[in-house]
């Protein structure tokens, strides 16, 4: 109901006094004093009811500090006319927007709903401002909703530095007082005080009421007489002491339960009605409105010193405060600080270029007119400047006057207005940083062992007991990392636990809900994704050099701090459900399901969908929570790295964020796999099948160092069998032979085994003629020697498949990180290749044999 609200409170409006000029809307005053404002728009049939009254925080004292927003929420517990909640229930009937918002300088309520039901809009609008009834039990209800409110503000990191900041900029005025007010004082408000201040403040004089849509001017304005008709009462109009400026730097710093530093950097502006307004909107445009503001593109992207940087300027009624606001790694502050100053020095010094100032008013404009598309946006606007200066002056006036600003007007705004001994700087920190100094005064608080170096990657062991690998590549900005957990789904009590464990490892943790952590990724490029899969547990990651300290930041809050909310968790299973029987609607995917389900059967590596329809909707929210405690233990997880990033960063963050979690080191000898003894048949039949799915497969050596020369002979094997339209597959039965479009080979090898399969998609009439081939076929592989010619091209193929498979920095990290999971040491890449070239015709027979027995695994879909 009060979706706007958490924009006012959170903050501060910040509108930046951004309108356009119009002159189709008509200004009316009535009997009563109310100011009406219609501005008749027929695109579409759509009406917003809009009432600002002139009062908020402002006019509130030390006893009754969150009173208007208080009385706000109130405002929704029914009149006489209408009990509680039969407004909403009208309105909503209607497809209406219903909305309120509380500032320092004003309180608003308004309605978006169909043209057509304007009149029923405008008496409830109307009776709900007029005739508020609050009982003391919806009070009371509501009283518990708005200290959850403040008690939420109070663990937002945000919340905290802007209202430190505030109270570095006022000592006296009224806006030193939070618009939401305080726990001890809203808990103890009475009803009669409420009831005082809703006389005192809520006249139709001290009302501006905005009708914008379509509607017809003459009919509303007496609409509006007719339901506001009350005897005209002198409005309440308060006075207050303008605060001094700002002479020498203040400072706040505080710290607490944060992973990432805030920081909020206030100047002494001019309130909404001086001119010099237009100049500080067009220098926070230029200084940090944008990704092509300078403190975007030379403190944020250049020095890679925040995660994100901003500039605004706001004005009020009585002041104004110029804003830069910045997230950052908290061992920067120092850096961060001095960069931001640094751009504003250069400013006053040297000013501004003419393309700069035609880029930022032209934007400042182009951002006005898309504002004024809706009829909620351009009520919004207006009533936020008749509010503060009791016209509409600055609303028809703005774009002329951010065109009148000159390169010289912008520089001495920034002269006049910014600097080190007229700031007011407000941090943010982690508890952690209490008493520390600063990046460049920080210890490492990590050590590692460097065990080895190989063709540009070294090997560490870090303190905590975790193995990190790094190859600095500064080819690109771009920095992969690859967390790999040993377990995978051995660990798992129940099946689907680790599946879940990763799928809802990003909706959400202590610091970030999962909106929030998904827009932060997507703002500054990173991408984290989690996996679970036999083995192991994996989390992909990418991110720039810029943002690498923003990725460590939210990385460290996914591994230590996933909530797993219960809702994510059941959302999330039925999803996976859902998509299990949707896979079942591809009858190739019910043939390889059947077939891996039963060639490991009752082990890890059969683990398929078959199973986990039965196990995963057993799986609670303790199982997963505990899946991901076990998995995340440093002993048993390998980062792989590979980029432009600093070493001696990666030991210390990842020494950090990955905990000992005292459970066993995990050690694969310490699990098996169920091996097959006899020859095994699945068979299904779908009605009207067009194209019958033949899957034939067997056991074999898994990727593990006992087995890497068999690993690599299987691999040569597969490149000849079945991958690509040069193997024997695609040319002897569809080229030669016609029998399937699709068809192939794979070779999949895990630690404690692999599987070797065959696949085919034939006419149902054809299938035992071409389930008969791909066994002669795998004959030949056991009887004859593989020609000279044929060897060479399958390992060429093999090794040119393999660099590709290394183009890129995210392959790299991934590769060297598996080739170290496996036993089989980081720099196995040169031995991979040189060992492919060592596979001989004798060892394919050997190998074909000792794996391509009896003991066959078939699965038919016919």
């Amino acid at each position: 109901m009060y979706k706007l609200r958490y924009f006012f409170v959170f903050v501060v409006i910040i509108l930046f006094t951004m309108f356009v000029g119009a002159s189709e809307y008509s200004i009316h005053k009535l009997p009563n004093g109310q100011t009406v404002v219609i501005y008749e728009i027929h695109n579409n049939p759509i009406v917003t009811i809009d009432t600002w009254i002139k009062t908020g925080s402002i006019n509130e004292n030390d006893t009754n500090n969150g009173i208007s927003h208080f009385l706000e929420h109130l405002f929704f517990k029914g009149t006489k006319a209408h009990p509680t909640g039969e407004m909403e229930r009208i309105l909503e009937s209607k497809g209406a927007i219903v909305n309120a918002a509380t500032s320092k300088d004003f309180t608003h309520y308004y309605i978006t709903i169909p043209s057509e039901d304007f009149d029923i809009a405008m008496e409830l609008h109307s009776d709900m401002l007029l005739n508020p009834q609050i009982p003391r039990k919806e009070l009371e209800q509501e009283r518990k909703v708005v200290l959850e409110e403040i008690s939420k503000d109070i663990n937002s990191p945000a919340k905290l530095v802007y209202d430190n900041l505030n109270n570095l900029m006022y000592n006296y005025h009224p806006y030193k007082r939070k618009v939401i007010g305080t726990a001890d004082i809203v808990g103890t408000m009475r009803r009669e005080e409420i009831l005082d201040y809703y006389n005192k403040y809520y006249t139709p004089s001290n009302m501006i009421t905005l009708i914008i849509g379509d509607v017809d001017t003459e009919k509303t304005i007496n609409k509006v007489q007719e339901l506001f008709n009350q005897t005209y009462k002198k409005p309440v109009k308060n006075s207050y002491r303008k605060e001094h400026s700002i002479q020498s730097r203040r400072t706040n710093t505080e710290y607490t339960d944060t992973q990432t530093g805030y920081m909020m950097i206030g100047f002494r502006g001019e309130n909404i009605s001086d001119d010099t307004t237009f100049a500080l909107d067009v220098l926070a445009e230029i200084l940090g409105g944008g990704k092509s503001s300078r403190l975007y593109r030379n403190v944020k992207e250049q020095k890679g010193l925040a995660h994100s940087i901003s500039a605004s300027n706001g004005s009020f009624r009585d002041d104004g405060i110029f804003y830069i606001t910045a997230n950052f790694s908290p061992k920067a502050a120092e850096k961060l600080e001095k960069a931001i100053f640094e751009e504003i020095t250069n400013i006053q010094k040297y000013g501004i270029t003419d393309e700069e100032l035609k880029t930022a008013a032209n934007k400042i404009i182009q951002d006005t007119y898309y504002s004024r598309e809706s009829t909620s946006n351009i009520a919004s606007e207006l009533g936020y400047v008749m509010a503060l200066t009791g016209n509409s002056d600055l609303y028809k006036n703005y774009i002329d006057g951010i065109n009148k600003v000159s390169s010289a007007d912008v520089r001495s705004a920034a002269q006049k207005y910014l600097g080190l001994n007229k700031s007011a700087i407000s941090l943010v920190l982690p508890e952690s940083m209490k008493n520390k100094g600063s990046e460049d005064k920080a210890e490492i608080k990590h050590k590692a062992s460097k065990i080895s170096e190989h063709n540009g990657t070294v090997k560490y062991q870090i303190d905590n007991g975790s193995t990190l690998l790094i190859n600095s590549n500064k080819n690109n900005n771009i920095i992969a990392i690859n967390i790999i957990a040993k377990g995978g789904e051995f660990i798992e009590t129940i099946p689907g636990e680790g599946t879940l464990a990763a799928e809802t490892m990003l909706k959400g943790t202590a610091k970030y809900s999962s909106q929030e952590l998904t827009k932060l990724m997507e703002e500054n490029g990173i991408k984290i994704e989690p996996s679970c899969e036999e083995d192991y547990f994996v989390i992909e990651v990418q991110t720039t050099t810029a943002q690498i300290d923003k990725t460590l930041d939210i990385l460290d809050e996914v591994l230590n701090n996933a909530l797993y909310d219960d809702y994510e968790i059941e959302k999330k299973r039925a999803e996976i459900l859902s998509k299990i029987k949707q896979r079942r609607d591809i009858p190739m995917n019910v043939a390889v399901e059947d077939f891996k389900t039963s060639i490991y059967e009752n082990s890890v590596y059969s683990h398929t969908n078959k199973v986990l329809e039965k196990t995963l909707p057993s799986v609670t929210r303790t199982n997963v929570v505990n899946y991901y405690k076990r998995i995340l233990d440093s002993k048993n997880i390998i980062v792989s790295i590979n980029g432009n990033a600093d070493s001696e960063k990666m030991i210390d963050r990842f020494g950090s964020m990955l905990k000992d979690k005292h459970c066993q080191k995990f050690d694969f000898s310490d699990y098996h796999v169920t091996r097959i003894t006899s020859p095994k048949t699945t068979s299904k039949t779908i009605k009207d099948l067009q194209t019958a799915w033949l899957i034939t497969g067997w056991q074999t050596a898994g990727v593990g160092e006992k087995d890497v020369k068999d690993f690599v002979t299987l691999k040569v094997i597969n490149t000849i069998l079945g991958s690509g339209m040069s193997s024997r597959l695609f040319r002897n039965i569809r080229e030669s032979d016609g029998l399937a479009y699709q068809l192939g080979s794979n070779y999949s090898p895990k630690m404690l085994g692999g599987i070797f399969m065959t696949y085919i998609g034939t006419n149902p009439s054809s299938l035992e003629q071409s389930g008969a081939k791909i066994m002669k076929e795998i004959n030949r592989l056991k009887t004859e020697f593989v020609s000279d010619s044929e060897l060479q091209d399958a390992k060429d193929r093999l090794k040119g498949g393999f660099i590709l498979a290394m183009e890129t920095n995210s392959e790299k990290a991934s590769n060297i990180g598996f080739f170290e999971a496996y036993g089989l040491g980081y720099d196995f890449l040169n031995k991979y290749t040189k060992m492919i070239d060592e596979v001989t015709a004798s060892d394919i027979i050997k190998v074909a044999n000792k794996y391509f027995t009896s003991n066959i695994v078939q699965a038919v879909v016919k």
